[in-house]
Protein backbone atom coordinates (compact mmCIF):
# COMPACT_ATOMS: atom_id res chain seq x y z
CA UNK A 1 0.00 0.00 0.00
CA UNK A 2 1.46 3.33 -1.06
CA UNK A 3 1.70 5.90 1.74
CA UNK A 4 0.38 9.39 1.09
CA UNK A 5 3.10 12.01 1.31
CA UNK A 6 2.02 15.13 3.18
CA UNK A 7 3.95 18.42 2.92
CA UNK A 8 5.09 19.96 6.18
CA UNK A 9 6.70 23.11 7.54
CA UNK A 10 9.90 22.92 9.57
CA UNK A 11 11.83 25.59 11.43
CA UNK A 12 15.49 25.14 10.56
CA UNK A 13 18.05 25.41 13.34
CA UNK A 14 20.74 22.85 12.51
CA UNK A 15 23.74 24.27 10.69
CA UNK A 16 23.62 21.72 7.86
CA UNK A 17 19.94 22.53 7.22
CA UNK A 18 20.69 26.26 7.20
CA UNK A 19 23.62 25.75 4.83
CA UNK A 20 21.45 23.68 2.49
CA UNK A 21 18.81 26.41 2.57
CA UNK A 22 21.35 29.07 1.59
CA UNK A 23 22.69 26.92 -1.26
CA UNK A 24 19.24 26.18 -2.68
CA UNK A 25 18.17 29.82 -2.46
CA UNK A 26 21.35 30.90 -4.26
CA UNK A 27 20.61 28.45 -7.09
CA UNK A 28 17.04 29.80 -7.36
CA UNK A 29 17.80 33.51 -7.12
CA UNK A 30 21.49 34.11 -7.71
CA UNK A 31 21.63 35.99 -4.38
CA UNK A 32 24.02 34.92 -1.64
CA UNK A 33 22.70 34.68 1.93
CA UNK A 34 25.40 35.37 4.54
CA UNK A 35 25.79 32.63 7.16
CA UNK A 36 25.47 35.32 9.84
CA UNK A 37 22.01 36.21 8.53
CA UNK A 38 20.85 32.59 8.33
CA UNK A 39 21.86 31.99 11.93
CA UNK A 40 20.93 35.47 13.22
CA UNK A 41 19.33 35.36 16.67
CA UNK A 42 16.26 37.34 15.59
CA UNK A 43 15.65 35.43 12.35
CA UNK A 44 13.41 32.41 11.87
CA UNK A 45 14.32 30.20 8.89
CA UNK A 46 11.63 27.84 7.57
CA UNK A 47 11.75 25.05 5.02
CA UNK A 48 8.76 23.34 3.43
CA UNK A 49 9.29 19.65 2.73
CA UNK A 50 7.50 17.20 0.48
CA UNK A 51 8.57 13.62 -0.23
CA UNK A 52 11.69 14.24 1.89
CA UNK A 53 12.79 17.16 -0.30
CA UNK A 54 12.80 20.87 0.49
CA UNK A 55 10.42 22.46 -2.03
CA UNK A 56 10.26 25.99 -0.65
CA UNK A 57 11.03 28.24 2.25
CA UNK A 58 11.32 31.72 3.68
CA UNK A 59 12.98 33.70 6.44
CA UNK A 60 11.16 35.99 8.87
CA UNK A 61 13.84 38.53 9.70
CA UNK A 62 14.21 40.77 12.73
CA UNK A 63 17.19 42.97 13.47
CA UNK A 64 18.65 46.44 13.76
CA UNK A 65 18.91 46.60 9.97
CA UNK A 66 16.70 45.09 7.28
CA UNK A 67 18.27 42.87 4.64
CA UNK A 68 15.45 43.90 2.29
CA UNK A 69 16.61 47.51 2.33
CA UNK A 70 20.31 46.65 2.32
CA UNK A 71 19.95 44.42 -0.77
CA UNK A 72 17.21 46.11 -2.79
CA UNK A 73 17.87 49.83 -2.16
CA UNK A 74 20.90 51.95 -2.97
CA UNK A 75 22.67 53.59 -0.02
CA UNK A 76 21.33 57.08 -0.75
CA UNK A 77 17.73 55.81 -0.44
CA UNK A 78 18.06 53.65 2.68
CA UNK A 79 18.05 56.40 5.30
CA UNK A 80 14.74 57.76 4.03
CA UNK A 81 13.24 54.27 3.86
CA UNK A 82 14.25 53.49 7.44
CA UNK A 83 12.73 56.80 8.48
CA UNK A 84 9.46 56.04 6.67
CA UNK A 85 9.18 52.59 8.22
CA UNK A 86 9.66 53.97 11.73
CA UNK A 87 10.68 51.70 14.60
CA UNK A 88 12.52 48.69 13.18
CA UNK A 89 11.36 46.68 16.16
CA UNK A 90 7.84 46.95 14.74
CA UNK A 91 8.93 45.39 11.42
CA UNK A 92 9.33 41.81 10.28
CA UNK A 93 10.82 41.25 6.84
CA UNK A 94 10.09 38.35 4.54
CA UNK A 95 13.37 37.42 2.89
CA UNK A 96 14.81 34.60 0.81
CA UNK A 97 11.34 33.36 -0.16
CA UNK A 98 11.50 30.66 -2.80
CA UNK A 99 9.43 27.85 -4.30
CA UNK A 100 11.02 25.04 -6.31
CA UNK A 101 10.31 25.44 -10.06
CA UNK A 102 8.86 21.93 -10.29
CA UNK A 103 6.02 22.78 -7.87
CA UNK A 104 5.24 26.38 -8.85
CA UNK A 105 2.31 25.27 -11.02
CA UNK A 106 1.11 22.64 -8.58
CA UNK A 107 -2.00 24.28 -7.11
CA UNK A 108 -2.06 22.34 -3.84
CA UNK A 109 1.65 22.53 -3.01
CA UNK A 110 1.97 26.15 -4.08
CA UNK A 111 -1.00 27.13 -1.94
CA UNK A 112 0.45 25.20 1.00
CA UNK A 113 3.74 27.15 0.78
CA UNK A 114 1.97 30.52 0.70
CA UNK A 115 -0.33 29.57 3.59
CA UNK A 116 2.68 28.45 5.65
CA UNK A 117 4.15 31.90 5.11
CA UNK A 118 0.86 33.61 5.98
CA UNK A 119 0.26 31.70 9.21
CA UNK A 120 3.90 32.04 10.30
CA UNK A 121 3.60 35.80 9.91
CA UNK A 122 0.39 35.80 11.96
CA UNK A 123 2.09 33.89 14.75
CA UNK A 124 5.55 35.44 14.80
CA UNK A 125 5.51 38.63 12.72
CA UNK A 126 5.55 42.22 13.97
CA UNK A 127 2.74 44.56 12.94
CA UNK A 128 4.59 45.88 9.86
CA UNK A 129 5.72 43.49 7.13
CA UNK A 130 8.50 44.44 4.70
CA UNK A 131 9.54 42.46 1.61
CA UNK A 132 11.32 43.03 -1.67
CA UNK A 133 12.32 41.41 -4.94
CA UNK A 134 14.47 41.88 -8.01
CA UNK A 135 11.98 39.89 -10.11
CA UNK A 136 9.59 42.02 -12.17
CA UNK A 137 7.13 39.11 -12.45
CA UNK A 138 7.12 38.61 -8.68
CA UNK A 139 6.66 42.35 -8.20
CA UNK A 140 3.57 42.19 -10.45
CA UNK A 141 2.29 39.30 -8.35
CA UNK A 142 2.77 41.28 -5.13
CA UNK A 143 1.06 44.28 -6.72
CA UNK A 144 -2.04 42.22 -7.51
CA UNK A 145 -3.43 42.97 -4.04
CA UNK A 146 -4.06 46.49 -2.67
CA UNK A 147 -2.91 45.20 0.73
CA UNK A 148 0.67 45.17 -0.61
CA UNK A 149 2.06 48.70 -0.95
CA UNK A 150 5.04 49.48 -3.17
CA UNK A 151 7.19 51.93 -1.18
CA UNK A 152 10.35 52.01 -3.31
CA UNK A 153 11.74 50.97 -6.67
CA UNK A 154 15.40 51.14 -7.57
CA UNK A 155 18.18 49.86 -9.82
CA UNK A 156 20.81 47.80 -7.98
CA UNK A 157 23.66 46.05 -9.80
CA UNK A 158 21.88 46.64 -13.12
CA UNK A 159 18.70 44.93 -11.87
CA UNK A 160 15.36 46.57 -11.16
CA UNK A 161 14.34 46.16 -7.52
CA UNK A 162 11.04 46.64 -5.69
CA UNK A 163 10.31 47.06 -1.97
CA UNK A 164 6.85 46.59 -0.46
CA UNK A 165 5.21 46.85 2.93
CA UNK A 166 2.00 45.45 4.39
CA UNK A 167 0.13 44.92 7.65
CA UNK A 168 0.50 41.61 9.45
CA UNK A 169 -3.20 41.26 10.31
CA UNK A 170 -4.06 41.47 6.60
CA UNK A 171 -1.38 39.11 5.29
CA UNK A 172 -3.61 36.03 4.93
CA UNK A 173 -6.16 38.02 2.93
CA UNK A 174 -3.34 39.42 0.81
CA UNK A 175 -1.87 36.00 0.07
CA UNK A 176 -5.27 34.62 -0.93
CA UNK A 177 -5.70 37.53 -3.34
CA UNK A 178 -2.22 36.92 -4.74
CA UNK A 179 -2.98 33.22 -5.23
CA UNK A 180 -6.32 34.00 -6.89
CA UNK A 181 -4.55 36.32 -9.31
CA UNK A 182 -1.84 33.74 -9.96
CA UNK A 183 -4.22 30.87 -10.68
CA UNK A 184 -6.40 33.08 -12.89
CA UNK A 185 -3.31 34.14 -14.82
CA UNK A 186 -2.11 30.53 -15.24
CA UNK A 187 -5.57 29.46 -16.40
CA UNK A 188 -5.54 32.28 -18.95
CA UNK A 189 -2.12 31.18 -20.22
CA UNK A 190 -3.17 27.52 -20.45
CA UNK A 191 -6.37 28.43 -22.31
CA UNK A 192 -4.37 30.53 -24.77
CA UNK A 193 -1.86 27.72 -25.34
CA UNK A 194 -4.68 25.24 -25.89
CA UNK A 195 -6.38 27.56 -28.40
CA UNK A 196 -3.09 27.99 -30.26
CA UNK A 197 -2.59 24.22 -30.48
CA UNK A 198 -6.15 23.68 -31.70
CA UNK A 199 -5.79 26.47 -34.23
CA UNK A 200 -2.54 24.99 -35.51
CA UNK A 201 -4.12 21.54 -35.77
CA UNK A 202 -7.11 22.88 -37.69
CA UNK A 203 -4.90 24.75 -40.16
CA UNK A 204 -2.74 21.68 -40.81
CA UNK A 205 -5.68 19.30 -41.36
Amino acid sequence: MKLISIPHLKKLTRQDDLTQYGEIYFRCSGLQVPEAYLSGSGNRVYGIYYQKQMIGGFILGKGETLRTLEVFANPDAREQLYHELGAIGDCTEITCFWIAPKVRRNTALNTFVWMCLGFSLRWYGAKNIVFGTCSASLARLYSSTPRSVLIHRDMVNDRKTFIFRGDRHMCLHAFMEILSYKWARLTQIRNYQTSQILSSTNHSS
